[in-house]
């Protein structure tokens, strides 16, 4: 079997992502571009994130000494660094034409840092949430970390996201209890799913269109 070889494309041009073994014929999972960015905010203000439990004994946090980054701030360095770094993709789901769901791989460890380490996250409409597409767009995030040049695949969430939780074991990925602090934001998560095999993701069925050009997965992907 031929050795795996990352695709620089991925990061260079942008692109369309259809699955052949899905029903829903006008699923797609799109690149995320700066022309998008204004859709990009609006979804990430709707989005219901669980919050955390209330309660009386839980200890005051101290605010982070800076605020993290806007969402759409975020995404377009990304993308504009990404087209010569390799670390960071952020894709969202369309349904029937609809922004329904995003998701992301990027580096979190500093560019000269070792091992470099990538998180993957993911954000999906409330009406689109308990019908299994966020384990299908989970699926395509780590067959895409295959192409991210980092040593490390790793997810983190809050120990009260249930639905995440649920979402990642069901497809099979092992959650360790243990604190991600990153600078300025403190605690960021406090369950992890760490070094994922992502290796497992690199036979998904998937068909990518480059601009004007198709590329299935028997092809030089």
């Amino acid at each position: 079997m031929a050795a795996f070889q990352r695709n620089d494309r991925f990061f260079t041009k942008d692109w369309i992502i259809t699955l052949p073994s899905r029903p829903e014929p006008n699923l797609k999972f799109i690149r995320l571009t700066p022309a998008e960015t204004d859709a990009f905010v609006r979804f990430a203000e709707k989005v219901v994130i669980p919050s955390a439990p209330k309660s009386t004994e839980a200890p005051f946090a101290e605010p982070p000494s800076s605020p993290a980054p806007i969402p759409g701030e975020r995404m377009q360095k990304n993308y504009a660094d990404s087209r010569t770094r390799h670390h960071a993709l952020d894709v969202y789901m369309s349904l029937e034409g609809k922004f329904v769901g995003w998701g992301a791989i990027y580096q979190i460890t500093r560019p000269d840092e070792k091992p470099s380490v990538a998180n993957v996250a993911i954000r999906l409409s409330p009406e689109i949430q308990g019908k299994g597409l966020g384990k299908v767009l989970l699926q395509v995030l780590l067959r895409l970390s295959n192409e991210v040049d980092v040593d490390i695949i790793e997810a983190g969430t809050m120990k009260y996201n249930l639905p995440m939780r649920r979402l990642a074991k069901s497809i099979g990925l092992v959650e360790t209890e243990e604190n991600k602090e990153l600078p300025g934001r403190g605690v960021v998560a406090d369950i992890l799913f760490k070094n994922i095999e992502r290796e497992k993701w690199r036979d998904l069925d998937m068909v990518v269109e480059f601009k004007d050009q198709v590329v299935s997965k028997e092809m030089d992907m």
